[in-house]
């Protein structure tokens, strides 16, 4: 009877076009405070005011191994993935170098790698995927060269309290100036770091619970939107591209 019960309620959610249970979702960093992730919390509330929606901080350290966990359903994030993780892609943005204010190349415009190839960079914890950081600081560099590591950070406040405190410099995306502005630190482009993506991600297997598929079919909504209303789109939405596994 409780199941009978249980399936009668997803049947009338589906008919009314809600959602109701509790929606568990894990946010890097400050990501869950982007304006396209912003954009889509505020409409699954709107439209599934029954869903308890819980947004969780992730670290460096347990941004992948939460999903695997089940600790959270579905997660803010930026890729690339590693196997095993879908996602529907966000958002694309340029990535900077975050130095010390005092730094002697604080004060230029754009910088190369090979201006930076003497600075230490923050490393990340055995924990999390090297393929991931590598990627993140081009290691090795175009020239072949290995990136200087140093101390190791397992969230982004320690990443930036690291630069301030002059112990290495970091990479980050470009929303961290208005995400991570701090005294003592100067952001500077480097247009060979490439791209940053921001990834709503779960798990195969979470894909078409009820709560998971409401997200993302509401993350779909609001990007397809976006592109249908810009400028007034939220600031940095792109595409709506699910990856099957991994981005």
């Amino acid at each position: 009877m409780v199941d009978a019960m249980a399936r009668l309620l997803q049947a009338a959610d589906v008919h009314a076009g809600t959602t109701r249970g509790r929606l568990r979702i894990g946010s890097l960093g400050a990501e869950a405070a982007m304006p396209y992730a912003q954009a889509i919390l505020a409409r699954l509330r709107g439209g599934h005011p029954d869903l308890e929606i819980e947004v969780r901080n992730l670290t460096f350290v347990d941004m992948f191994s939460r999903l695997g966990t089940g600790e959270v359903d579905a997660a803010f994030l930026r890729g690339p993935l590693p196997p095993g993780i879908q996602s529907l892609h966000l958002a694309t943005e340029t990535r900077v170098a975050c130095l010390p204010a005092d730094d002697p190349l604080a004060d230029r415009d754009v910088l190369t790698l090979a201006q930076l190839a003497d600075r230490v960079v923050v490393d990340m914890p055995p924990e999390v995927p090297r393929a991931w950081w590598d990627h993140l600081t081009v290691n090795p560099r175009p020239d072949g060269t290995p990136v200087r590591f140093g101390p190791v950070v397992r969230d982004t406040e320690s990443m930036v309290l690291a630069v301030t405190q002059q112990q290495a410099i970091t990479f980050l995306p470009s929303a961290a100036r208005r995400l991570y502005p701090r005294a003592g630190l100067t952001y500077v482009d480097v247009p060979e770091l490439g791209v940053s993506t921001a990834e709503l991600a779960w798990l195969p297997e979470n894909r078409d619970k009820p709560a998971v598929a409401a997200l993302r079919e509401v993350a779909r909504q609001v990007l397809q939107q976006a592109r249908t209303t810009e400028p007034a789109a939220p600031s940095g939405v792109t595409g709506a591209a699910e990856h099957p596994d991994g981005a």
